[in-house]
């Protein structure tokens, strides 16, 4: 199972094109599991948070604060 900070991680890696794939086939997920429009919003917020530099700074950021969190063996 991926961490948050491997998949946050994977995102941010991405290539332009590869998010707004990833971005256009999220919205079409969301849109058949919510049609009340509702999502669209959430999409689009996502959408420019994924395109805005001071948040993927501090996204950066964080995933290096909790590395060594990561390492870490879940308690069984």
């Amino acid at each position: 199972m991926q961490s948050i900070d491997d998949i946050a991680r994977a995102i941010t890696d991405l290539e332009p094109g590869e998010r707004q794939a990833l971005m256009d086939r999220l919205a079409q997920l969301n849109a058949q599991a919510d049609g009340n429009g509702q999502s669209q919003s959430k999409i689009q917020a996502i959408e420019a948070a994924m395109n805005d530099e001071l948040f993927l700074a501090d996204l950066r950021e964080v995933m290096e604060d909790f590395s060594h969190a990561d390492a870490e063996e879940a308690p069984a």
